[in-house]
C-alpha cells in the first residue's frame, strides 16, 4: 500500500480483514488519537479492498454534521442508491427513500426500526452480487438517526458477506461500534490501536510531506515533543521551518500556531498561580513536586491540584508527568520571559547534577559572563562523559554565546568542540555550518589546522576526496603539533581506505599516525591508527594484518570511550568478515552498535549497519540484512551522511539481487550509482555493481553481467586489493566470461583469484575457486573434473558457512551428476541446494534447482499443482498462521509468502484462507516441481567490501 510508512503491523491486518470478509461478517476497528494516522490507514483499507475487486460504501461524517439525521446511510449509499432501493419490499423502499429525502412527504419521519431493516435488505441485495466493506471515518460523529439504523442491521450480520471498517478517535464512543463487538463474534473482530509513531517512521513522514530530513537530534526533539503523534510533528516542523528556529540548551520546541487555540485554552483555564507551578515542571527534564514547590514558591495544593483535576498533568509517587509533551511547551512557551528566567535562576541554585545545573543558567543568563560560559562547558564535558553528545554541543553553544568577547580565542576553542559534537550527535549539517563560520575567522595555524581537522572528519562522511585534502592543509599548518599531525595523518589514511584507492598510501599515513601517537603516550589515538592501518592491510591481502589486529585489539581498553569507528574492535571486526570469520564479524558488529548507544555515539551505526548486512547476506540472513539496509539509510539520510546513503541503497541492491527481486535491485543500485560521483562512494559502487552483475547472471544474461562486473574488476586490480573474500563479485565475472566461452580471460583472472586466495588460505574463496575449476571442465566436456572440483570445493564450505555460496556449488554438482548419468545422486544433491535456497529466499535459484529436479523427473508440468514452496506456504496457511508469522517458520519475506499464497489461490480455485484449509483437508495434492528448463551458471555469490 503506497504512501502509508511505518504501519507495517497495521497494514498486515488491513489486509487480513479485507481477505475474510468473503467468509462473512467481519469488522476492522482502526482507534487512536486525534492526528495519529488513523484515517491514512482507514483510506488504505479502502484502497485494498478496491484493488481486491470489494465493493465500498463509505462515509466520513464530520462533528458538524451529527445532527443531520440519516446523513451517514445516505453518504454509504450515494451511488448505488438505485441497486439497494430496488429490491427492497416496497414498505422497506419508502422508508429508506423518505429518510434520504428522495421523495416528497408529509406526517412523521420515519420510523428508525424500519429504516434498519430498509438498510439491512440494502445491504444482503448488493452482498448478493459480491462482497463489500462499510468504511465508516470517523464513526464518533456518526448521526445518532444513521448509527441507530446501521445498528440494527449489524445485529443481523452473520453469513452475509459485508465487512465493516471503522476508524474512532479515542476516548470518543460510538454506539456502532459498540453493537458490532456485542453482535459479530470475537473472531471477526480486529482491534488495532493506532500507536505514536517510532522516530524512523516519523522521519519518513515529514520526508514525503514536508521535503526535509531532519538531522538525527532535531527529530529527536521533535519525536519527544510531538509523542510520536505525525500530524503534531509535521505542525513543529512546519513551525520551524516558517521561523527558522533552532533548538537550544534549556529550551523547549514551540507549540504550532495550528495547536495554538487547542493547548493555550486548556491552560489559560487554570488559576494564575498553577500556570507558575506548570512553569516551574515544565522547565524541569524529570519534575517532582517539592522541587517545583521550592523553585516557584507555588505549594502543592494550589498549584498541583488544578492541573491534576484538568487532566493537564498526571502524579506518579512524586515525580509530575504532563499528560502530552505539547502541554509542558505551552506552559513553558506562555509564561512570562522574565519568570522564566527567575525560575530557572532558582533552579540552577537548587539542583546538584551539573549537567542541569548548566542547562538552567544557560536558560537565565542574559549576558555575556565567564562564570556561566566555564560551569555551561564543565557540564558539557559531563555531558559528553555519560554519552551525551548532543546535550554537551549543545551547552557548548551557549558557553560560546555568553563567552565574553575580550576571550576571542575560548570563543572559537568552544565553537570548534561543540560543533564536532553536534557531528558525534548526528547532526553533520549543523557541524559543518558552524565549523565553516569559525574556519573563515582564523589565520593559518595550529587553532585553525584543528578546526580543519574537525572539518575534515564531518565532511569523510559526505565527500572523501575533500576531507583527504583537508586533512592534508591541516597537516600543512600544524605547526609540528605532533597530535595534530597524529590525527591528520590517520584520517587520510581512514578515507583512502573507504575510497578504495591509493591503499599503500593509506598504510604509510596510518603507521605514521601510530608513531606520533606512541611518541605522545596517547594510547587511544594509537589503537584507532592501528585501526586504519589493520583495514587498508587487510584489502591489500597482506600477511601482517593479522599481527596488527592483535595489536590494534590490545589497546581497545584505551579506546573504550572513543567513537565506535575509531575503535580496533571495529576495524577488527570487517578483518574477521574478509578473513571467513563469519559469526565472529556479526556478534563484533553488534557490540559495536550497542556500544554506540551507550556512547550516544549517532554519527557511527549507518557505518557499522551497512557492514553487518552484508555480513548478514553472507550468513543467508537476507531479510535480516535488508533490515539493516533500510534502517542504516535512516539513519544516514538524518545525520546528513549520504555516502552511507549511497552504500545501504546499494546493500538494498545485493538483498534484492540474491532474493530474485529483479526490479527493486535494479532501482536500488541505480540510485546509489547516481549518488556516488558527489560522494565519492566507493564501496557502494562496487556493491551497487556487484549486485547488478551477479543479478543479470542469475537471470541467464552473462553478456550484460560481464558489462557490469568488467569495470570494477579491472580497478580492483589496479589498486592492488588482493583480499579474496572482500572481492566476492570476481567470481560472478569469472562465471559470465566461461558462460560466454571466453575461457582464457576466465581463466588468467581465476589464476590472480585463487593464488590470492591459497597464499591467504581463505576457504570461502577456494571453495568457489573449485566450482570454477568445474565449471571450464564441464564447459570442456569433461565428466570427471568436474566431479572432482565440486567435491573440493564442499569440503572448503565445511569450514565456512556461506549458505548461497555453497547452495550453488551444490547445484553444479547436481547438473554434473545428472550429465554423468548418476540420476539418483543428483536428486539428492539438488534437493540439498533447493532447501538452502527455499530457507534463504533465494527466488532465482529456488527456481533453477527446480528446473533441474525436474529435467530428471521428466515429469511434464501440472498448472493446478502446487510446487514444494508453494505446498509449504499453503499447508501453513491452512493451519492459521498469519502471512508474518509463514514468513517467519518458512525464512522468507512476507512478499514471497503473498506471492506463493496468490499461486495456491488460483491453482486450487479457493478465495479464501478457510476454503484453502477445507481443500487441503479434503484432498491430496499433487506435489510437481515447476520451473523453466536448461542448463543455468552456477557462481559465488556476491561479497562486497
Amino acid at each position: 500500500m503506497p504512501g502509508v510508512v511505518g504501519r507495517e503491523a497495521e497494514l498486515a491486518s488491513v489486509r487480513d480483514f479485507v481477505a475474510t470478509v468473503s467468509d462473512g461478517a467481519a469488522a476492522l476497528v482502526l482507534e487512536g488519537d486525534a492526528g495519529a494516522g488513523k484515517t491514512t490507514l482507514w483510506s488504505a483499507g479502502v484502497a485494498e479492498a478496491e484493488e481486491q475487486g470489494l465493493r465500498v460504501l463509505q462515509s466520513r461524517p464530520a462533528e458538524s454534521e451529527t445532527a443531520l439525521s440519516f446523513s451517514g446511510v445516505g453518504d454509504l449509499l450515494d451511488g448505488v442508491l438505485d441497486e439497494a432501493l430496488a429490491p427492497l419490499p416496497d414498505p422497506q423502499r419508502r422508508a429508506l427513500a423518505r429518510a434520504l429525502v428522495l421523495e416528497e412527504h408529509e406526517g412523521p419521519a420515519p420510523d428508525e426500526r424500519a429504516v434498519g431493516v430498509a438498510v439491512l435488505g440494502a445491504l444482503r441485495a448488493l452482498a448478493e452480487n459480491g462482497p463489500l466493506v462499510m468504511a465508516i471515518d470517523d464513526v464518533q460523529w456518526l448521526d445518532a438517526a444513521s448509527s441507530s439504523a446501521l445498528s440494527y442491521a449489524a445485529r443481523r450480520l452473520g453469513a452475509e458477506r459485508v465487512g465493516v471498517l471503522l476508524a474512532r478517535r479515542a476516548p470518543l464512543e460510538s454506539a456502532l461500534l459498540a453493537e458490532l463487538r456485542r453482535s459479530l463474534p470475537s473472531e471477526r473482530v480486529t482491534n488495532v490501536e493506532v500507536r505514536p509513531f517510532d522516530m524512523g517512521a516519523l522521519h519518513r513522514v515529514v520526508h514525503d510531506h514536508l521535503g526535509v530530513a531532519l538531522p538525527r537530534p532535531v527529530l529527536a526533539e521533535v519525536h519527544e515533543a510531538s509523542g510520536g503523534n505525525p500530524f503534531y510533528a509535521l505542525e513543529i516542523v512546519r513551525t520551524l521551518q516558517r521561523t527558522g528556529m533552532s533548538v537550544e540548551a534549556g529550551k523547549r520546541l514551540p507549540v504550532p500556531e495550528s495547536l495554538h487555540d487547542l493547548v493555550h485554552g486548556r491552560l489559560q483555564a487554570l488559576p494564575e498561580e498553577s500556570r507558575h507551578f506548570l512553569l516551574g515542571a515544565a522547565a524541569l527534564s524529570h519534575p517532582r513536586v517539592a522541587l517545583v514547590e521550592a523553585a516557584t514558591g507555588v505549594s502543592r495544593g494550589a498549584g498541583l491540584s488544578p492541573a491534576l483535576e484538568t487532566r493537564i498533568v498526571e502524579l506518579e509517587g512524586d515525580r509530575i508527568r504532563f499528560t502530552h509533551p505539547l502541554l509542558a511547551a505551552g506552559a513553558y512557551e506562555t509564561a512570562d520571559p522574565l519568570r522564566r528566567a527567575e525560575v530557572h535562576a532558582r533552579l540552577a541554585e537548587l539542583v546538584e547534577d551539573p549537567e542541569a545545573k548548566g542547562r538552567h543558567l544557560a536558560a537565565s543568563a542574559e549576558q555575556p559572563d565567564e562564570v556561566v560560559a566555564a560551569a555551561l562547558e564543565d557540564a558539557a564535558r559531563h555531558a559528553r562523559a555519560r554519552g551525551a553528545p548532543r546535550a554537551a554541543a549543545l551547552l557548548l553553544d551557549r558557553a560560546r554565546e555568553l563567552t565574553p568577547a575580550r576571550s576571542p580565542q575560548d570563543v572559537l576553542r568552544r565553537g570548534v568542540d561543540a560543533a564536532y559534537l553536534h557531528f558525534e550527535s548526528g547532526d553533520s549539517p549543523r557541524a559543518e555550518a558552524q565549523l565553516h563560520d569559525v574556519i573563515a575567522e582564523l589565520a593559518p595555524g595550529r587553532q585553525r589546522a584543528r578546526a580543519l581537522m574537525r572539518l575534515a572528519r564531518v565532511r569523510s562522511y559526505e565527500a572523501q576526496s575533500e576531507a583527504v585534502d583537508l586533512f592534508l592543509q591541516a597537516v600543512d599548518e600544524a605547526e609540528g603539533d605532533r597530535e595534530i599531525l597524529a590525527v591528520a595523518h590517520d584520517g587520510v589514511a581512514a578515507c583512502l581506505f573507504r575510497l578504495r584507492e591509493r591503499l599503500e598510501d593509506a598504510v604509510e599515513h596510518a603507521e605514521l599516525a601510530g608513531r606520533l601517537a606512541l611518541e605522545l603516550g596517547d594510547e587511544s589515538l594509537a589503537a584507532e591508527a592501528l585501526g586504519s592501518q589493520l583495514l587498508a592491510e587487510t584489502i591489500l591481502g597482506r600477511e601482517a594484518a593479522t599481527k596488527t589486529a592483535g595489536r590494534a585489539l590490545a589497546l581497545q581498553d584505551a579506546a573504550r570511550n572513543r567513537r565506535v569507528l575509531a575503535q580496533p574492535l571495529f576495524s577488527a571486526a570487517v578483518h574477521w568478515w574478509w578473513t571467513d570469520s563469519l559469526v565472529q564479524a556479526r556478534d563484533a558488529f553488534l557490540e559495536m552498535l550497542r556500544r554506540s548507544g551507550e556512547l550516544g555515539d549517532e554519527s557511527s551505526p549507518p557505518y557499522v549497519l551497512v557492514l553487518l548486512g552484508q555480513v548478514e547476506c553472507a550468513l543467508g540472513r537476507l531479510e535480516s540484512a535488508l533490515t539493516r539496509a533500510r534502517e542504516g539509510q535512516e539513519i544516514a539520510e538524518q545525520s546528513g551522511q549520504h555516502t552511507l546513503v549511497a552504500y545501504h541503497l546499494a546493500l538494498e541492491s545485493l538483498v534484492a539481487a540474491q532474493s530474485g527481486r529483479a526490479d527493486q535491485a535494479r532501482t536500488a543500485a541505480l540510485r546509489a550509482l547516481e549518488l556516488v560521483p558527489e560522494t565519492g562512494g566507493r564501496p557502494a559502487e562496487l556493491v551497487a555493481t556487484g549486485a547488478l552483475g551477479h543479478l543479470e547472471l542469475a537471470l541467464g544474461d552473462p553478456g550484460a553481467a560481464v558489462a557490469r562486473l568488467d569495470p570494477s574488476v579491472r580497478y580492483v586490480r589496479r589498486e592492488s586489493m588482493a583480499e579474496p573474500a572482500a572481492l566476492g563479485f570476481v567470481v560472478d565475472h569469472i562465471e559470465a566470461l566461461v558462460e560466454l566461452g571466453r575461457r582464457d580471460e576466465a581463466t588468467e583472472l581465476l589464476d590472480w583469484y585463487e593464488g590470492n586466495a591459497l597464499r591467504l588460505e581463505r576457504a570461502s574463496a577456494l571453495a568457489t575457486c573449485l566450482r570454477c575449476r568445474g565449471l571450464l571442465a564441464a564447459q570442456a566436456g569433461e565428466v570427471d573434473a568436474p566431479l572432482a572440483a565440486y567435491a573440493g570445493a564442499l569440503e572448503w564450505h565445511a569450514r565456512v558457512e556461506v549458505p548461497l555460496d555453497r547452495g550453488r556449488t551444490l547445484l553444479a554438482l547436481g547438473v554434473a551428476q545428472r550429465r554423468a548419468k548418476r540420476r539418483r545422486e543428483a536428486r539428492e544433491t539438488l534437493e540439498q541446494a533447493l532447501a538452502i535456497f527455499e530457507q534463504m529466499g533465494a527466488g532465482l535459484w529456488v527456481e533453477r534447482a527446480s528446473a533441474e529436479l525436474r529435467r530428471i523427473s521428466g515429469r511434464a508440468a501440472s498448472s493446478g499443482a502446487l510446487t514444494p514452496a508453494e505446498e509449504r506456504v499453503a499447508g501453513l496457511v491452512a493451519e492459521g498462521k498469519t502471512n508474518r508469522e509463514v514468513a517467519a517458520a518458512l525464512f522468507l519475506s512476507e512478499r514471497t509468502v503473498e506471492g506463493h499464497l496468490s499461486h495456491v489461490f488460483g491453482k486450487l480455485g479457493v478465495r479464501s484462507r478457510t476454503e484453502l484449509a477445507r481443500e487441503l483437508a479434503s484432498s491430496s495434492t499433487q506435489v510437481v516441481v515447476e520451473s523453466n528448463t536448461g542448463d543455468f551458471p552456477v557462481s559465488g555469490a556476491p561479497s562486497a567490501p
